[in-house]
Formats: structure tokens, C-alpha cells, sequence
């Protein structure tokens, strides 16, 4: 049964409803001591960290569960998911990756080395070891993707597109909206759509407010949660289907003198094939640099 709190939230902001619900928030705590800020000052905040910062360079490393029943999702490609179909058994992997952007410049890579199952699993389910790099270069005008082999056994497999491949890549979606956040490919896609709500609420034991799309033609919508004291930082983001969370991810920062907040790490949490939901990742930043020199050949 829902509290008679969350029922007054919901009355206030009936948009979030069900899908807060159950995103599990428990009981909201309402802050009634702060107005909710407009969403042009919002957008302000974030044009002014965004024009400040013209490059940055994050590398990070990601503890991951790769599950049966994970369900792939249309807004954020998963890059190492995609390539794990018709899993039997639960697989752990540790995962380097790095982000570079220079302007709306950009390059995301990952490397996976992925052992094979041993044992505990039968013979014809089994995976083999996969050691393998995947890059994705943006140079304003085209984008191109490699998948190398780091054995040495298979030859490398490239593809060229008119786009930037990993724009929109969850991984990178707590770097991105905190640097690139208006960007019209980089930034949040749908921001246009999105509206402020009429109350605040406590999440983590920090005053909050959400910034909410409408729901896109084939149901999918976004939820944002923002921290008007520090600068409308993103806390949390809730990617939703219709009146489900299908994808939650939690985010950590750490205050750097010159630069502000900065994210330190972040946990990803989806919604698998049987209706449960799971954290799959967990990442923490190892290294940043902002408004450095980014070599051109990088970017090529």
C-alpha cells in the first residue's frame, strides 16, 4: 500500500505517478522549505558548466553482471550487452573504458577481457574467453567504430556512419549530462519535452527536484533527478517504458576546486525478462582531465 505521503506526491505531480512508484522510492520525504526553480534557470546552470568546459578526457572502470533475462533498451545502446545473446548462466566482467571530447569531437572506448566459463555450466551453453577493444571515433562530420581482437586469432571488423555512433551510449550518460547536457546530439535529447515538477522531494538526504519528459510516440520517457544547491547536478536518472522502470542509474560526484562537481562513479540498475530488477554495473572514475589539449589524430 502507498503511503498517504506518497499519495499527496503523486496528487501534486501526477505526471511522475506510477512510475515512481515503482521505482521504489519508499516514502519521499516532501521539502517544503525551497521553491522549485524554473526550468530556465536549469538550462542556464547547465550552458554555463557546458560553455566552460571545451575538452575533457574520463577514464573509469566498470564492475559488471552480465544476466539472463537482460532486456536491451532503444534510448542507450549497451555496447558489451549486445554482444552476449542467449546467456545460461550469470557472468561477471570488469570492463576499462574512457571518453574523450573535444567541442561535439568525441571518442568512447572499452576494452572487455571475458574468461571462459569452466565450469558449473553444460558443455553446450559454455562461452569462450573473448579479449576484445571496441572504439568509437565522432570527428563532426563522420563517425567510425573498430572491434579488434586482443588475441590476435580473428581480424579486425570496422564500420563507417554519417553519425556519431555512441552519442546517446548509457554508459556515458553521467559525464555527458554533466558537461554536454544541452548539446543537441551529446546532451539530453528530449530536453525540450521535459517540464519541472511543483514540489521537492529528499533523496539521498539532499533536496531534489525532477525535470520529466512526455512519453515519446512508443512509450519511452525519462525521469531526472536534479540538485538545485550544487549547481542542478543530475543525482539520478529513471529511463522508463510506459509505467515501468526499466533502467536506473545512481550517481556519485566529488568536488574538484576549479571545476565543480565532477562524477565519481555511478551504479546502473535494469529491469530484467522476469520483471526483477538488478544492479548489472558499477563504475568508478580512476582519472579526468578538463580544458587540456586533446591530440587531433585522437579524433580522427
Amino acid at each position: 500500500m502507498i503511503s498517504r505521503l506518497v499519495v499527496l506526491f503523486l496528487a501534486i505531480y501526477p505526471g511522475a505517478s506510477i512510475l515512481l512508484a515503482q521505482a521504489e522510492l519508499g516514502r519521499p520525504e516532501l521539502d517544503r522549505s525551497k521553491p522549485v526553480p524554473p526550468k530556465a534557470e536549469v538550462l542556464g546552470a547547465w550552458r554555463k558548466r557546458q560553455d566552460a568546459v571545451k575538452t575533457l578526457r574520463f577514464r573509469w572502470t566498470e564492475e559488471q553482471i552480465h544476466v539472463r533475462g537482460w532486456i536491451p533498451n532503444p534510448r542507450f545502446p549497451e555496447r558489451e550487452r549486445i554482444a552476449l545473446p542467449g546467456m545460461f548462466v550469470d557472468r561477471s566482467s570488469s570492463v576499462s573504458k574512457s571518453l574523450v571530447l573535444d567541442g561535439s569531437k568525441m571518442r568512447y572506448s572499452f576494452e572487455l577481457d571475458r574468461q571462459a566459463d569452466v565450469q558449473g555450466v553444460p558443455a553446450a551453453s559454455r562461452a569462450e574467453r573473448r579479449h576484445y577493444a571496441y572504439v568509437s571515433v565522432f570527428d563532426g562530420r563522420t563517425g567510425k567504430t573498430r572491434l579488434s581482437d586482443r588475441t590476435g586469432s580473428l581480424p579486425d571488423m570496422s564500420s563507417q556512419t554519417m553519425a556519431n555512433p555512441d552519442a546517446q551510449n548509457l554508459d556515458t550518460r553521467p559525464i555527458l549530462m554533466a558537461f554536454r547536457p544541452l548539446d543537441p546530439v551529446l546532451g539530453h535529447a528530449l530536453v525540450d519535452r521535459a517540464v519541472t515538477n511543483l514540489v521537492r522531494i529528499f533523496y539521498k538526504g539532499r533536496s531534489t527536484m525532477l525535470l520529466e519528459e512526455s512519453r515519446d510516440p512508443a512509450g519511452w520517457k525519462m525521469l531526472v533527478w536534479l540538485e538545485p544547491e550544487r549547481d542542478f547536478l543530475v543525482s539520478r536518472y529513471l529511463v522508463g517504458f510506459e509505467q515501468n522502470m526499466m533502467v536506473d542509474i545512481d550517481v556519485d560526484y566529488t568536488k574538484d576546486a576549479r571545476w565543480g562537481w565532477i562524477p565519481s562513479g555511478w551504479r546502473v540498475t535494469q529491469k530484467l525478462s522476469d520483471g526483477s530488477k538488478r544492479l548489472l554495473s558499477t563504475a568508478k572514475v580512476s582519472s579526468y582531465a578538463i580544458n587540456e589539449p586533446i591530440d587531433p589524430r585522437e579524433l580522427d
